[in-house]
């Protein structure tokens, strides 16, 4: 039984540090929008896509819902990994490279990066 407990706590140790390493505590939305600065028309194609795809997980204003919140979270991806992550999807999310255009996907980015900040300060 010693044996076995003894073989098992360094494996036990490493998936707690792999837990607590999953945990992020960061205030994203605290950072504000991303320094991009895009089109009227680019924002307001991507509030459209973001309401009709990505609301219903993700909150209305970002805030998270069944899916994480996404306010601030272009300080933690970059743009290229929020756009893989819209395009094939992860875990629960499903991808929406197939279903949406390259015009929807860069303007539901500029939304998640810079729209969320503007419409909170209307």
């Amino acid at each position: 039984m010693r044996s076995t407990l003894f073989r098992l706590t360094p494996a036990l140790l490493a998936l707690a540090l792999c837990c607590a390493a999953c945990i992020d505590r960061t205030d994203w939305a605290s950072k504000g929008p991303t320094e991009e600065d895009y089109s009227q028309q680019v924002m307001v194609l991507g509030a459209d896509v973001y309401r009709d795809s990505c609301a219903a997980c993700h909150g209305s204003d970002g805030s998270g819902s069944f899916g994480p919140a996404l306010i601030g979270k272009g300080h933690k991806y970059s743009y290229e990994e929020q756009r893989r992550l819209i395009e094939r999807g992860r875990r629960s999310m499903p991808g929406f490279g197939a279903g949406l255009s390259e015009e929807e996907i860069e303007a539901v980015l500029a939304h998640i990066r810079v729209g969320f900040f503007a419409a909170r300060n209307n």
